[in-house]
Order: structure tokens, then C-alpha cells, then sequence
């Protein structure tokens, strides 16, 4: 199977209330910043409890879809989210916030 990017209107505070960050082998939640999670089979945090839907990682960058497939492996059930996207949307919503538009 090969993977493409589909482009579909979201709410960005799901996916920030939802996501987790991975690396190779374990990631963080950027809600209560745990770190060194296991990936396999993840359905919550087990620090805070956050329930993920989305997964994202800086290893994504250009195209890259190795890591996306590893982590599909791992988490079948999330929707993995361009970690670009993710971030340009995310820093215009805080920028949005500071200058009140």
C-alpha cells in the first residue's frame, strides 16, 4: 500500500487535544510531556489519560513515509498528521491568540 496526503478540514483543538508526538521507538504527549512512551498498540496517555486519535513526528519532514509506516505498525488506529502542516496551523492559531484576530 502507499501512502499519499489527502487534504480534509479538521478541527485543529482535536487534533491538539488528541495527538501524540513519535520518534523511532517511543514518543511524548504534548499534554502532560511525558516522554519515552511505548508505541505499541497506544490507545491513552499513561500519564495524564489524553485518548490519541492523531500522530505526528518531526522524522515525517519532505515526504518521508519509512516512519510513517513503522508507525502505522504500531498504531493502526490513529490518523497520522503531516507534522509541517501541523505545525504552521498550530503556530498561526498561537499567533492569532497573542494579537487577538
Amino acid at each position: 500500500m502507499e501512502y499519499m496526503r489527502v487534504w480534509k478540514e479538521i478541527s485543529v483543538e482535536d487534533v491538539q487535544n488528541h495527538i501524540i508526538m513519535v520518534e523511532d521507538k517511543f514518543g511524548h504527549c504534548p499534554g502532560c510531556k511525558q516522554i519515552g512512551i511505548e508505541l505499541k498498540e497506544l490507545k491513552k496517555c499513561p500519564g495524564c489519560g489524553r485518548e490519541f486519535k492523531y500522530v505526528t513526528s518531526k522524522d515525517a519532514r519532505g515526504g518521508k513515509t519509512d516512519i510513517v509506516s513503522r508507525t502505522r505498525k504500531k498504531l493502526p488506529d490513529l490518523i497520522f498528521v503531516d507534522y509541517d502542516d501541523y505545525e504552521r496551523v498550530t503556530g498561526k492559531k498561537k499567533a492569532e491568540s497573542l494579537f487577538n484576530i
